[in-house]
C-alpha cells in the first residue's frame, strides 16, 4: 500500500498538470500572482509583529522614564 501524500504533495501534481497545458502568459500570471501573494503574507506578518510589539510596550505610555531608583 503507498503512503498517502499531503495536501502540499497532492497540490503540486495538480500545479504541475496545469503547467503542461499553460501558455506563456498564463504562466506570468500566475508566477506574479504567486509573488504578490508571498508579498502580502510578508505583510501581514510584519503588521501583526508591530501590533504586539506596541501592545507589549502600551504600558510605558503612563510612566515617567525620567525618574531613576
Amino acid at each position: 500500500m503507498p503512503t498517502p501524500k499531503s495536501g502540499r504533495q497532492q497540490m503540486l501534481e495538480r500545479l504541475y498538470d496545469e503547467v503542461r497545458l499553460a501558455t506563456t502568459a498564463d504562466l506570468q500570471r500566475a508566477a506574479s500572482f504567486l509573488q504578490f501573494a508571498r508579498e502580502v503574507r510578508r505583510g501581514c506578518t510584519k503588521q501583526r509583529s508591530s501590533g504586539r510589539r506596541a501592545q507589549r510596550n502600551a504600558w510605558r505610555k503612563g510612566v515617567d522614564d525620567s525618574i531613576a531608583w
